[in-house]
């Protein structure tokens, strides 16, 4: 299954390649068949926006877990964001990052770069070690984890246009975290000076505005400078609609959203508080149609999971103050299930998982083996079986944040994920993870 249609074939593998794609029975014999019988298969899905944040609290997730998980969701690559106890904003520590994820990675994965007002001088030197792509916070970290966050965050307009500047010479993609910081630190003392707290509170201080006006501000710059980038997990059907509008007028400009966005509103932050809580926050009722008609039109071009492992105790800081618990959601296993909920229920069709989930990542960040069910791509395959309905229980997940997947207990999925396999080997079937850690490798986008 490709964005251009089903049809029955049978895929040829030798040395971890895709050599042929032919009639059903018309491909040779091999050493070993994987019967799909039935099913679909799917061009590998690549998540383009994972924090495992290893090296990080390893009780929270570790790389082994984090693509464990991953791995059962069906993802076959997955790009880390540049925060972690070793946060990645100079060549070296892109490269020494790369190399402590490698031993224990049962997928594929690349790195992002940071880019920030501290680290102008050590972009270029992330680049030419291998960044995918480039990632800055448009907001100020939180003040217990600015080691974490070293040149990756700037919020000063006139300093953003220098870090778009220097990633633009690099030529790889820019992705930012849009959110207005001056509208949302103004919204939040409202609420708090008013008594409100919880629950729904924290989407009321982050309103779509904010998240419009960082999208304008960044939108605005790209056409200026002419840069490459991306609006990364966006909430705003409005955002989304400020990106079409910039492409009409030549900007390279790309959208990124993720299930939690299309599938709940803001009722879950009063149900669930803290474990419903992320940035930007869930939307109301009409925000979440108007994001999933943006999808409809094809205004979205990647969907990632943003997973964000968090324990319960942390989740539950926010328990009386919503403000106080840290902002995510994890993810990984349920982006497949989700997404083939989503064309169950007519929000997309079919074919286009295979684009938002895996074609248009490949081509967007530069990995042309990835991405493609053609001879001479990688063989990374996600089969699947889209006929299955069931329940999510988040009790059997994989990753070491499981309580912070609660927000999906009881959601009716509507398909799932049977195999994933990665350069040819099978890394998870039938409910088990069956991949030898170190399988993953690091990989770098490709000259155009």
């Amino acid at each position: 299954m490709t964005s251009a249609g089903l049809r029955a074939a049978d895929l040829a593998v030798r040395g971890g390649r895709i050599v042929s794609v032919d009639p059903p029975g018309a491909a040779p014999r091999g050493e070993a068949e994987l019967d799909a019988t039935g099913l679909h298969i799917l061009p590998g899905v690549i998540d383009t926006h994972v924090h495992t944040r290893h090296p990080g609290v390893p009780e929270r997730e570790d790389f082994l877990s984090g693509t464990s998980a991953a791995a059962a969701g069906g993802i076959t690559t997955l790009f880390e964001m540049p925060i972690s106890k070793l946060a990645v904003n100079s060549g070296e520590s892109l490269a020494k990052r790369a190399e402590l994820l490698q031993p224990t990675a049962l997928i594929d994965y690349a790195l992002y770069g940071g880019a920030g007002h501290e680290n102008l001088a050590a972009i270029a030197g992330q680049a030419a070690a291998g960044a995918i792509a480039f990632k800055t916070f448009l907001q100020p970290p939180p003040p217990t984890r600015l080691d974490e966050f070293f040149g990756l965050w700037c919020t000063d307009e006139v300093l953003l246009r220098d870090v778009m500047r220097a990633v633009k010479a690099t030529g790889l993609r820019h992705c930012f975290h849009c959110e207005h910081t001056a509208t949302f630190q103004a919204m939040q003392r409202h609420l708090e000076a008013a008594g409100r707290t919880t629950g729904r509170a924290h989407a009321d201080s982050r309103p779509p505005v904010a998240e419009d006006l960082s999208v304008a501000i960044v939108l605005a710059l790209a056409e200026d400078l002419g840069a490459r980038v991306q609006v990364v997990h966006c909430s705003s059907p409005r955002a989304a609609r400020l990106a079409r509008d910039a492409r009409w007028r030549g900007v390279d400009a790309t959208v990124e959203t993720c299930p939690p966005y299309l599938f709940f509103t803001d009722e879950a932050l009063d149900r669930l508080g803290p474990f419903a809580k992320c940035n930007p926050p869930l939307r109301g009722e009409r925000e979440v149609r108007g994001l999933r008609q943006c999808l409809r039109e094809g205004l979205i071009e990647v969907v990632g999971t943003d997973h964000s492992p968090f324990l319960a105790e942390d989740k539950a800081t926010g328990d009386e103050n919503i403000f106080l618990a840290p902002p995510g959601l994890a993810g990984l296993e349920v982006l497949v299930p989700l997404m083939l909920t989503a064309a169950h229920h007519g929000w997309i069709a079919l074919e286009d998982v295979a684009a938002l989930c895996s074609e248009n990542a490949a081509k967007l960040f530069g990995l042309p083996r990835k991405g493609r069910l053609q001879p001479g791509a990688d063989a990374d395959l996600t089969i699947v079986d889209v006929a299955t309905a069931w329940r999510y229980d988040s009790a059997g997940a994989l990753t070491k944040s499981r309580a912070n997947m609660r927000i999906y207990d009881g959601v009716e999925m509507h398909g799932r994920v049977v195999s994933t396999v990665v350069r040819g080997a099978v890394v998870f079937t039938d409910g088990v993870v069956t991949g030898r850690p170190g399988h993953g490798r690091f990989v770098r986008p490709e000259p155009a």
